[in-house]
């Protein structure tokens, strides 16, 4: 085979092989809203009843609210809280310190794995002395009510 020949085989297989990696290249698109209808409703009464100096988050990963450590050889152990994410979380709004967790419980067609991540992130958060909440997921919610449920939880914390 002459060198000509060689350039040309060469020149096809790479010109195959980039035409098989665009064709694995992903197409993204867009999922729409974040919240679901009634996470809507809770967000828009949630913000009614929020206090002054306090702001929101929601969608928020358990791994950027607490930190693991192994208790006998102090390695770090958080990989795993990244599979978490809390629904809600309110922040102090001068120190963005997180101030109260607020999980939404919502009927799940596979309750046992429900609940399971449940009470993960439910011990977790106790067990790093951060103020959580569990309310059922409805189709209204008062604002005023929850401010009064907010108010209480953050007092039950001192904060």
């Amino acid at each position: 085979m002459t060198l000509i020949g060689i350039g040309i085989a060469v020149l096809l297989v790479a010109t195959v092989l980039v035409l098989i990696a665009a064709r694995r290249k992903p197409v993204y698109k867009k999922k729409g809203a974040l919240l679901g209808v009634n996470e809507q409703r809770f967000l828009t009464a949630l913000m009614q009843a929020l206090p002054a100096d306090t702001i929101l988050s929601f969608k928020v990963r358990l791994l950027d609210i607490v930190s693991a450590v192994d208790a006998n050889s102090g390695k770090n152990v958080e990989a795993h809280l990244a599979d978490y994410v809390v629904d809600f979380v309110l922040l102090d709004r001068n120190t963005t310190n997180v101030k109260l967790c607020i999980e939404l419980d919502s009927d799940s067609t596979n309750a046992a794995d429900r609940l399971a991540k449940n009470t993960f992130v439910s011990r977790a958060l106790r067990k790093a002395g951060i103020a959580h909440l569990r309310l059922p997921l409805v189709r209204y919610y008062d604002p005023m009510r929850l401010r009064q449920v907010l108010r209480e939880t953050l007092a039950a914390y001192q904060l």
